[in-house]
């Protein structure tokens, strides 16, 4: 992210939004959130792209996906974060890191 309104814009919508905690610096993992994020136009178009009412039945309702922060209602849009991913990710940082 070059535009530092935009990159403010974006570490504001992770903290805000999803919880999600990261310093200006920290551009590896700014980099790895951004990966992470997914736009719908719908919950239904969510639920299409990730087979998450399939494979999660009982947490698939629209208020609880939004009380758990699994999607966020922005600007008449679905936002998802995915975390496992997001983890996955720190992980790998994390062994790189090592080296």
């Amino acid at each position: 992210m070059e535009n530092s309104l935009v990159k403010y814009g974006f570490l504001k919508i992770l903290e805000l939004e999803f919880g999600i905690y990261l310093k200006e610096q920290e551009t590896e993992k700014i980099e790895l959130a951004e990966t992470c994020i997914e736009v719908y136009d719908s919950v239904e178009d969510f639920y299409k792209a990730t087979g998450w009412q399939r494979d999660n039945p009982e947490e698939a309702n629209l208020e609880y996906l939004l009380k758990h922060r699994v999607l966020v209602e922005i600007q008449g849009k679905m936002w998802y974060f995915s975390r496992i991913r997001y983890q996955d990710g720190l992980k790998k940082l994390m062994k790189q890191d090592c080296i």
